[in-house]
């Protein structure tokens, strides 16, 4: 979507080079998690300053101490000892040296919050009791506080519109480990081979068909004054319609309900309805003429 959006706004009407941006933009997304995950050592590398700065106690000559410690935590020590993580993070120059002030007021805001107490005061916490306080830390930390987010979104542009769904991503990881204590790193591809031809195939197709696609949205919505309609919907509905028409294993009601999933998080209120009834119309008027072609039992449905 975000590749035919800057398409649609070109000057320059290059398949190739929508083709390009499309590759790389999700490669800037594969990064945003590699970034989010290390965070959390971030965050226990700041505790270890914190407590090597602490002068020590007049009284007993020691500095003071927790029970644990964010290193300790399962899931923060998974991503410590994970080796692909960690070659990734390192080829990729994933950093956040340049953001220590961030990482030191993260630190400090969170020692505040009750569920980093209870963390630090637990000698013997459960797998529960560890996937609970990486939870909060996504939560209540880099989901919330706006100062993490404007940090990430001047480390890269590109990376501010998909925030969300990353977060999101990295709380899928810390749940893989939920039942028995063991992550697993989110792939930048379910199978690289297969999801990219899919994404560059429904790029070209929505491309090829801009037009065709227009004109049936259009007839649809001839009372709309067209300027008015969000460009967002538009391509939504352009999509949904590309795959409806020239991705045949792809079920009808799978692709309207993906598109209209999108609009509640990338366009207006009233997206959701508007979508679905104009690409509802058109479904009727192409099953009517047999342009819609499934191959499998019940992708028509």
């Amino acid at each position: 979507m975000q590749a035919l959006y800057a398409w649609q706004q070109s000057d320059n009407k290059s398949a190739a080079l929508a083709e390009s941006e499309l590759v790389k933009g999700t490669e800037r997304m594969y990064d945003l998690y590699l970034q989010l995950l290390s965070f959390y050592c971030e965050l226990a590398h700041a505790e270890e300053v914190y407590y090597a700065d602490l002068p020590a106690s007049v009284l007993t000559g020691e500095r003071r101490t927790a029970v644990r410690y964010l290193n300790d935590n399962l899931f923060i020590k998974w991503l410590n000892e994970n080796a692909s993580f960690n070659k990734q993070v390192k080829d990729r120059k994933i950093s956040w040296q340049a953001d220590n002030d961030t990482i030191k007021k993260a630190f400090f805001e969170m020692r505040k919050m009750p569920f980093f107490n209870a963390f630090i005061s637990n000698p013997a916490p459960d797998i529960k009791a560890e996937v609970d306080f990486a939870r909060h830390v996504a939560g209540d930390i880099i989901s919330k506080k706006e100062f993490v987010r404007h940090t990430v979104e001047e480390k890269n542009i590109y990376w501010a519109e998909g925030f969300e769904i990353i977060c999101n991503m990295v709380v899928k990881t810390i749940d893989s480990g939920s039942s028995n204590g063991k992550f697993h790193l989110s792939d930048l591809y379910r199978d690289e081979e297969e999801d990219v031809q899919f994404m560059k195939e429904v790029l070209h197709k929505t491309i090829a068909n801009d037009e065709y696609f227009t004109k049936m949205i259009a007839e649809r919505t001839e009372s709309w004054d067209t300027e008015r309609i969000a460009l967002v919907d538009i391509l939504l509905m352009k999509m949904a319609l590309c795959e409806i028409l020239f991705l045949n294993n792809i079920p009808v009601k799978v692709s309207i309900n993906e598109y209209i999933d999108i609009s509640k998080d990338y366009s207006t209120p009233n997206s959701k309805g508007f979508i679905n009834g104009v690409i509802d119309n058109i479904v009727i008027s192409l099953k009517k003429d047999g342009k819609i072609v499934k191959t499998g039992r019940g992708l028509m449905e």
